[in-house]
């Protein structure tokens, strides 16, 4: 028989009931076995409470899918019908069973990751794959052998997400009521009653849930129930999609869990921007923000919970425009968001004077920006030179790209005495060594250096004051000490920029390959 929505609310009603009796129980269980959530300086709870409520939720929901199997045989979802589905029902398991050892023993960091992994690759084995990215008819792409990676990527991203945002009472629990209501909505537009039977016993188990969960808590769903929630969410937002990909695009339901999948993407960017470890907990996610401000703890759930129905209201409104102007909504949600953000307080300190100069130096860093390219095509004449001549040359071009002062090279006796500079540097390096007495106070050396230029656009009468000298040592990886390198930049006349020391040690290394170059064709010769 075909699930009616008598049928439907009986499944919401056996979930909500077994939840409300198994919720105590566990609560007791996790009491006498010690199983509870510490309070510290991170958390706002002031005594320890039972963390393992995910275990109510995760046995009620398969209890109420068993006996949906049981009355309605043709639609029924009991997990041994078929290979995919065990595949299925084992990565909610594992999902499951990582989140508990994590609440009893404390996992590493890693170790959760990698079951998380295992966990999204039983889901793709069981059929739940992102096979294609669009919006409608505007635009349509086949990941082809991307699939996997982006199939793996969204459902682990979305258990971090829950596990994230369970930091506030009845949070988790409420985000994750309203994104099953709506991810049901979806499947029943699609006529998908299984994917309408998860979400409507997931929708009962977590508002039992939330009976004893909601400000002042009793007990917490700990890692075991967010990550449960967030695979039974993760995997349904993307079977919501499957039915009818040219129409439905994986976009619409992934919104219904925007709201935490936005947090988590935030926070791991946040903590690779600050140098933190990623999976390192701080405090500044979106609830916490929302305390700072002076909201409490009710008030702060009540606008996050209003947030995530706005989205979810959103993602439904796409469902009635399939063209540009579903796009143009997007784009006045996402401004909506940043908005708020901002009002918040969220990127307090990430202001363009820090942020940018970040951004240009991993950009310089890959070399994308096209003085790091210029650089670069200076080093490379420099690193090939075959003669001291022409090291002086390009090395010249080079300093005067830094718009440095005065550049002096020196070179140890041993490499002058054996001719390495003598025979080849000629004129150039004679007419070079007459300018050095002028330089001599400002360099503190008193040996001749084989190669000195002067930047002829800087005074020298102020190069004593705002004075940024760098002498390095041409060591190279075996320890031979060819001589040094003296820079002197007036800043007064050129301010530093933001690359220069990496250009200059980037400068550093290709004089030496050089003279290692022009060192062995010298003794080649002799």
């Amino acid at each position: 028989m075909h699930p009616t929505i008598l049928s439907f609310l009986f499944l919401f009603g056996c979930s909500l009931c077994l939840t409300l009796v198994m919720v105590p129980l566990f609560s007791r269980i996790a009491a006498s076995l010690g199983i509870v959530d510490i309070p510290n300086g991170r958390k706002v709870h002031t005594k320890p409470i039972p963390r393992i409520g995910g275990v109510a939720i995760f046995i009620s929901f398969y209890v109420t899918l068993i006996l949906a199997a049981m009355l309605f045989a043709d639609t029924g979802d009991f997990p041994l019908v078929n290979l995919r589905r065990i595949l299925l029902v084992l990565g909610s398991v594992v999902a499951f069973a990582v989140g508990l050892a994590d609440d009893m023993h404390r996992l590493t960091p890693w170790q959760k990751l990698v079951m998380q992994l295992v966990s999204a690759g039983l889901a793709y084995l069981g059929g739940i794959r992102i096979e294609s990215i669009g919006f409608y008819a505007l635009f349509q792409v086949d990941l082809g052998w991307l699939s996997p990676l982006v199939t793996l990527f969204w459902v682990v991203l979305v258990i971090n997400a829950f596990n994230l945002i369970d930091g506030l009472d009845g949070l988790a629990g409420g985000v994750g009521l309203i994104a099953a209501a709506i991810l049901a909505y979806v499947c029943f537009l699609h006529n998908y009653e299984r994917g309408i039977e998860y979400m409507v016993v997931i929708a009962g188990c977590l508002f039992g849930f939330l009976r004893y969960n909601y400000h002042p808590a009793s007990i917490f769903m700990g890692d075991g129930g967010s990550y449960f929630l967030g695979y039974v969410l993760g995997t349904t937002s993307i079977l919501a999609a499957m039915p009818n990909p040219t129409t439905m695009t994986i976009l619409v339901p992934m919104l219904a869990v925007a709201l935490p999948v936005i947090d988590v993407s935030m926070a791991i960017i946040r903590r690779f921007i600050r140098g933190q470890a990623i999976f390192k907990a701080d405090n500044r996610h979106f609830h916490h923000m929302l305390l700072s401000t002076g909201l409490s703890h009710r008030r702060a759930v009540l606008v996050l919970y209003g947030i995530t129905l706005f989205i979810s209201i959103c993602s439904l409104a796409l469902l009635k425009f399939r063209d540009e102007r579903a796009l143009f909504l997007l784009f006045l949600l996402g401004c909506t968001f940043l908005y708020g953000l901002i009002r918040l307080g969220y990127f307090r300190g990430y202001d363009a004077k820090a942020v940018l100069p970040w951004i240009m130096e991993v950009g310089d860093g890959l070399g994308l920006s096209r003085s790091r390219r210029t650089f670069f095509n200076l080093q490379l004449k420099i690193g090939t030179a075959d003669s001291l001549d022409g090291l002086f040359h390009h090395l010249q071009a080079a300093v005067n790209y830094l718009d440095i002062s005065v550049c002096a090279l020196y070179l140890t006796p041993r490499y002058s005495e054996d001719g390495l500079a003598g025979r080849e540097s000629g004129a150039c390096a004679e007419d070079q060594r007459q300018q050095t007495p002028l330089y001599a106070s400002v360099t503190h050396r008193q040996v001749q250096p084989v190669w000195v230029w002067h930047n002829p656009q800087h005074t020298m009468e102020q190069l004593h004051r705002r004075l940024f000298r760098v002498e390095m040592d041409l060591y190279n990886e075996k320890g031979r000490n060819f001589g040094a390198l003296v820079m002197l930049k007036n800043q007064a006349e050129a301010p530093i920029s933001l690359y220069t020391l990496n250009r200059i040690e980037h400068l550093r290394r290709s004089i030496l390959k050089a003279l290692e170059k022009i060192n062995q064709t010298t003794r080649q010769v002799d």
